[in-house]
């Protein structure tokens, strides 16, 4: 027979369930498919994956650390009854959700990686330095380290080698 305190524990056994299944499992689901979609985009490159893992590890902490707020959860909701503004002709991205958030976590992922360093050479093995972030100084990957040009030959005078007194 069915009694209200065992309807109020088969409730509070569900909520348990939902709770340590959103909690416990949820983070490592969307590493894997964060791993898989990375992989399978990037395919012709040579990735390393001990850094594929920690790349998903820390976009999964970026991604829920941030706080909800009035305007992601308006987006969120109205995203999900329009087609993401294509009916107020904001965008010609005809692309779906999942093909969208595939190509912004492998470009994350050429960015954190040493990729760019390197000078984009897909012949090499493609390496996991940190998470980009842009607001972060001293993340530019496309920036080269300064040459130590004071033990070479140079033939502008003055340019190059050891000072010289006048």
């Amino acid at each position: 027979m069915a009694t209200r305190r065992r309807f109020l524990l088969i409730a509070a056994g569900v909520v348990v369930a939902a709770t340590v299944g959103v909690v416990g499992i949820a983070p490592s689901m969307t590493e894997s498919q964060i791993v898989t979609h990375v992989r399978r985009r990037l395919s012709f490159l040579k990735l390393d994956e001990a850094g594929l893992q920690a790349f998903a590890r820390d976009q999964v902490a970026a991604l829920l650390a941030k706080r909800p707020t009035w305007n992601r959860m308006k987006y969120h909701f109205f995203a999900l009854f329009t087609n993401s503004f294509t009916k107020y002709d904001r965008s010609n991205d005809r692309r779906s959700r999942i093909e969208r958030m595939t190509d912004q976590f492998a470009s994350t992922y050429l960015l954190s990686s040493d990729f760019f360093i390197n000078g984009a050479d897909a012949a090499r093995l493609v390496r996991y330095l940190s998470l980009y972030d842009p607001l972060r100084a001293c993340s530019n990957p496309f920036a080269r380290p300064v040459v130590d040009t004071s033990n070479s030959v140079s033939p502008v005078p003055g340019v190059g080698g050891p000072p010289t007194r006048s």
